[in-house]
């Protein structure tokens, strides 16, 4: 009498979104995290599904945010860092990985928003203008959550002048190609603050059309 086969166990390797372990590492900065398997690039995956997480992620508090992950000077070395299993954190700092980590999600996310920005059309009075991250993760106090176009430029010159000052930005009146020495008036010397702004965030369609109304008397 033949007797079935032992059954084998079976071969397959759990997944690594499947460990637990796993789960509880950070992911990235957009919520994907780079060892998951899947393929962003299949058909299977939905575009909306991989964008939702960074526009939300950027009506979050940049400082806040790597708080909670532990991460560069936001984060406190008592609750442990995010680091790989069997890596060790005080190694890292001392490589200063971690800071190299921080510029990486700064570069990353700044590249993203200037993509997404450079999408808003000149005309859009009231379509959001994504903020950019500052060189040490933060995001500018006057500049914490997505703006209107119409909210940006109804900002005070003193905010817009903080905001500048956040990102490194110069204040004065090149951006409408002018000098020091050429007379404008305060309406004028805003224009060419708000013009230096967009075109830091990527937001160029909106900057041009700054400039042209310098010449050209267009609606806004």
């Amino acid at each position: 009498m033949s007797t079935a086969p032992p059954l084998r166990p079976s071969m397959q390797m759990p997944m690594p979104m499947d460990n637990p372990l796993h789960r509880s590492l950070p992911t990235s900065p957009f919520d994907m995290d780079p060892r998951d398997p899947r393929d962003p690039r299949d058909p299977r995956m939905d575009p909306r599904m991989m964008t939702a997480p960074f526009e939300s992620r950027l009506e979050m508090d940049g400082p806040d945010y790597f708080s909670a992950m532990g991460i560069g000077p936001f984060g406190s070395r008592a609750h442990g860092g995010p680091f790989p299993p069997g890596f060790d954190p005080e190694t890292m700092m001392g490589m200063g990985g971690a800071q190299h980590y921080v510029d990486d999600v700064v570069r990353r996310t700044n590249l993203m928003v200037q993509f997404v920005n450079c999408q808003v059309p000149p005309t859009a009075r009231y379509c959001q203008v994504q903020p950019k991250m500052t060189v040490d993760a933060k995001f500018p106090p006057e500049f914490r959550v997505p703006k209107t176009v119409e909210e940006i430029r109804a900002m005070d010159p003193s905010s817009i002048d903080r905001v500048l000052r956040a990102y490194g930005q110069p204040t004065d009146l090149r951006s409408l190609r002018l000098t020091s020495q050429d007379t404008v008036s305060p309406r004028i010397a805003h224009q060419a603050k708000l013009c230096t702004l967009f075109d830091f965030l990527g937001a160029t369609q909106i900057s041009e059309r700054q400039r042209m109304k310098r010449t050209v008397c267009l609606p806004y």
